[in-house]
């Protein structure tokens, strides 16, 4: 999750989630202390349905040539710039979203297989955005999340130095290379990670202190998950490891739970021993400890689902990017929310989909659980496998051994039993 940021001046800038809440740790992330924060309207431009990777547990599952083509991308930037109410926000307590900053997320396949085409979307929103003296001209950010195997390519240096001021750019490193070339491998077969380390430093002095990665972990990551985070913040540097379990069934069993919880044990001692130079969103205060969900908590959803307006290539709109075709197991899950030569003419889907909030789409086992505030769920993964709306639960039995451990770290940190000890563990 990424957020827009407005500094007292006006100016932008995006951060990942992790970066919010470890200000308190860092003392290069003082700059965010007294300006005034908020979150941004995040739109996403799908410029390709391809890509140079085969990640193993990989939720496009029709990944395939094809590119956005740059007429399709104009015309959603004027009607996301057009329109008074684009996602179907007004009158309700999602208005906030549109009067502040404006966040363009280019996604894939990767992004960065086509760079001029991202440089020109960029160029035509600044055009389009004075033309209109849009309020949001000078209020805008990039995000961008890459594989990383193709920083060394001219013309993507090239692009993310043009926009060096207003690109947020994560390289999505699993961990330790025996886990990351398990499963982010190239079409051939072989690991990602050498071709990674050619071009790290480059990255390292791009980001600057702003360097982080979006980690994700399946059956075959768990036991890494401690070595991995050692090799993230002492071999490549990071200091803000995003770090999460796929939402899909991973069929684990006992002696997988047995494991997680062996690694998180060494991982609190760990990210104890570094907490005043590195952050694990896995285990934060925020992500990390559960309670009951509180009233408002329940007449939400989980994400920004249903107020991410995501353009595919085939020229529909969608609710966000796990409504695109490309992840759909079946073409027949079309849930879009209009397209590029009629506008947002479906914008009940975008009510549809925020309606399915904690209390509509829960099981009283879920209603009823400790840590229910902070467990997590995909809506659009969810859709995409059956067509439904509903709330996973393959996590359940791993959220609560997070959070046994989420507890024992700040605890330790507080110096007293701030959260006490997990009623499940």
């Amino acid at each position: 999750m990424t957020h827009a940021l407005q500094d007292v001046e006006g100016h932008v800038q995006v951060v990942t989630a992790s970066a919010l809440i470890q200000v308190r740790h860092l003392q290069e992330l003082k700059l965010i202390n007294g300006q005034k924060q908020y979150q941004g309207f995040n739109i996403t431009f799908q410029v390709t349905e391809d890509c140079n990777m085969a990640c193993r547990y990989c939720y496009e599952v029709a990944k395939r040539p094809g590119i956005l083509s740059l007429d399709y991308a104009k015309r959603f930037i004027d009607i996301i710039l057009t329109d008074p109410d684009p996602i179907g926000c007004h009158g309700t307590d999602q208005e906030w979203i549109l009067a502040q900053g404006l966040v363009l997320d280019f996604i894939g396949g990767d992004a960065l297989m086509v760079p001029d085409l991202c440089d020109g979307i960029l160029t035509y929103f600044q055009y389009k955005a004075y033309k209109l003296n849009h309020r949001w001209k000078n209020r805008w950010r990039v995000s961008i999340s890459t594989n990383g195997t193709l920083l060394g390519k001219k013309e993507v240096q090239k692009f993310l130095m043009k926009y060096k001021d207003n690109i947020s750019l994560g390289i999505s490193v699993d961990g330790c290379p025996e886990l990351h070339d398990k499963n982010r491998i190239m079409k051939d077969g072989s690991g990602s990670m050498a071709k990674i380390m050619e071009n790290w430093d480059w990255y390292m002095s791009y980001a600057g202190i702003s360097a982080n990665t979006k980690s994700t972990l399946n059956k075959e990551s768990i036991p890494y998950i401690y070595e991995s985070i050692k090799f993230l913040h002492e071999t490549l540097g990071l200091r803000y490891i995003n770090m999460n379990f796929i939402f899909e069934d991973m069929h684990l069993e006992e002696e997988d739970y047995i494991e997680i919880d062996n690694q998180l044990s060494k991982v609190v001692d760990y990210i104890y021993e570094h907490k005043d130079d590195m952050h694990l969103n896995m285990l934060s205060e925020e992500f990390g400890i559960g309670d009951f969900a509180n009233e408002e908590q329940r007449d939400k959803g989980w994400c920004g689902a249903g107020a991410m307006p995501c353009l595919s290539i085939n020229g529909n709109i969608y609710p966000c990017f796990r409504f695109s075709p490309n992840t759909m197991h079946r073409p027949e899950f079309d849930f879009s929310v209009g397209d590029v030569w009629t506008g947002f003419s479906r914008k009940e889907n975008f009510i549809k989909v925020r309606e399915q909030t904690r209390n509509k789409i829960s099981s009283n086992e879920c209603k009823n659980c400790a840590v229910d505030s902070t467990c997590a769920w995909c809506i659009g993964g969810a859709f995409s496998e059956t067509g439904t709306f509903y709330r996973q639960t393959n996590l359940c039995r791993v959220k609560k051994i997070i959070d046994k451990h989420a507890r024992r770290y700040w605890n330790k940190f507080c110096g007293y039993p701030k959260y006490g000890e997990s009623i499940y563990c």
